[in-house]
């Protein structure tokens, strides 16, 4: 991704988390996992890092065994959209 594309990712993530910090730490996350992810080259499949496992469950989320990368960054902008 492309700075111009961090830049709306990061614009995006603070309109709807009102937050700016909260927004850099999961654009971070984000970022990170998306690295991870292009080095493995596994498309995804890697599991769930545990702060994406803690932030889950400070929003609330229920933590399922297994849960990969891709499905808890689901789920955590599927929480973030809801608040």
């Amino acid at each position: 991704m492309e700075f111009e594309g961090y830049m709306n990712a990061y614009n995006d993530i603070v309109s709807k988390v009102g937050d700016r910090e909260i927004a850099l730490a999961i654009l971070s996350e984000v970022a990170k996992d998306r690295r991870t992810t292009e080095i493995n080259g596994k498309n995804g499949v890697e599991k769930a890092t545990q702060s994406q496992i803690e932030y889950l469950k400070d929003l609330g989320c229920e933590v399922t065994p297994g849960l990969t990368r891709v499905e808890a960054s689901r789920l955590i902008d599927k929480a973030i959209s809801h608040k």
